[in-house]
């Protein structure tokens, strides 16, 4: 082997214009783009002039008011560069539109206008995180659009909700944060009734102020979600809410996978056997809670004929001797345990119901192949010992079944 003669100052370097992303074609440019936030990818265009007509052709619009390039100016920068970016936008329509106003002082009237284009230039996807120190009351036009199919709302006001009707007739996804403010949950009845095909459903918001509404009171509305199929529930109800809170639960009966927060079940706890749907799609359920919640769990067993996965997510809890709560064997064994093959239970105490309740479950679900113990971080070494010794003592029964310790 040869070695160059000439110094290393001297040697030759690639060309400076060998530029080899920018001989890609247009179509893998526009990928590229299409992953970088707006700003970073209008920056592109300083870069050569193959790049200045490319980002305007880009399908999405990713806005962000503390990384744009104009937010050291203000909210009035940043509006104004948003205004230019929609301007110059030239793409057949709009994949994707994310929005995230984290200053208080951008205008509401500005993020109003933006939404309305947005949602006439046929955009599919809307995220939106904005400051719940400015109400911005979400267009009409939004909540009627014919080619959105996910929506992902945080940090927003549903009570426009009220001066109209909702009709979204392509929406698969739905979104609806832990920073979301509706002032009753008749605006929430209303918002999924105009969503047929909804298929994905996350309702975590806690925040209401005014419920009391017509639902609310006297529950005469119809709700269908047929197609329906993951639905996790998160909502803060307040007891005169039940009825628009069961009228939302008993339209989730097509869901093959369900998950309950404690706020919600603390108030289906109020309900009736009668209150509670068939659930005969249902494969997983997750439920949540900060006590044992038994006989909903019971009931919810028995309306779940095809379940495979059951997890239970609890808070640790202090009980004097006698004060627990305690699981009572159901008459009938629920069907659904001729099908459960794995079973998890979070922050396992040692409870004497939940030894019951876990013995019941490895006495039953026969085909049971999976249980995870997740053991709480509060118990000591010894405790922890013991439980695992109860437990492989009820395991030796029951061959199938693996007992996973966390």
């Amino acid at each position: 082997m040869v070695e160059s003669s000439e110094p290393p100052s001297k040697r030759r370097s690639p060309p400076a214009g060998d530029d080899r992303i920018s001989q890609l074609p247009d179509v893998l440019l526009l990928q590229i783009l299409s992953l970088l936030p707006t700003k970073q990818a209008v920056v592109t265009g300083i870069l050569a002039k193959r790049w200045r007509p490319l980002w305007p052709a880009v399908s999405v619009l990713d806005l962000d008011d503390e990384s744009s390039p104009e937010s050291r100016h203000g909210p009035a920068g940043f509006a104004e560069f948003v205004y230019s970016v929609l301007l110059l936008h030239d793409a057949p329509a709009i994949q994707r539109f994310r929005l995230r106003c984290a200053n208080p002082n951008s205008s509401a009237r500005d993020i109003a206008t933006w939404l309305c284009h947005v949602a006439r230039r046929r955009v599919e996807r809307v995220e939106l995180s904005l400051s719940l120190s400015r109400y911005v009351a979400l267009p009409r036009r939004l909540f009627n659009c014919d080619t959105v199919s996910a929506m992902k709302l945080n940090g927003v006001f549903l009570n426009a909700l009220a001066s109209f009707s909702v009709r979204l007739p392509l929406l698969r996804a739905l979104h609806v944060g832990d920073r979301v403010l509706f002032g009753c949950h008749d605006y929430v009845v209303k918002l999924l009734a105009g969503c047929p095909a909804l298929e994905d459903l996350v309702l975590e918001s806690t925040y209401n102020d005014a419920c009391g509404g017509v639902v609310c009171a006297e529950g005469n509305f119809e709700l269908s979600l047929k197609h329906l199929t993951r639905a996790k529930i998160g909502f803060s109800w307040k007891e005169r809410c039940l009825k628009s809170m069961l009228l939302i639960f008993q339209a989730l009966s097509h869901v093959r996978c369900l998950s309950l927060s404690p706020c919600t079940v603390a108030c289906l706890k109020h309900a009736s056997g009668i209150d509670i749907p068939m659930f005969d799609k249902l494969t997983q359920l997750e439920i949540s809670f900060g006590s044992y919640s038994w006989d909903l769990l019971a009931n919810l067993l028995q309306r779940s004929h095809k379940l495979e996965v059951l997890v239970i997510n609890k808070e640790s809890q202090k009980y004097g001797k006698g004060q627990e709560s305690r699981w009572s064997h159901p008459l009938l064994v629920p069907e659904c345990l001729l099908h459960l093959k794995t079973f998890c239970l979070r922050e396992y105490q040692g409870l004497e119901t939940e030894l019951d309740f876990v013995g019941y479950i490895m006495q039953n679900a026969r085909v049971l192949e999976t249980m995870t113990i997740y053991l709480s971080s509060s118990l000591s070494s010894e405790e922890k010992l013991q439980i695992r010794r109860h437990l492989s003592i009820l395991q030796r029964n029951f061959e199938t079944c693996q007992i996973v310790f966390h």
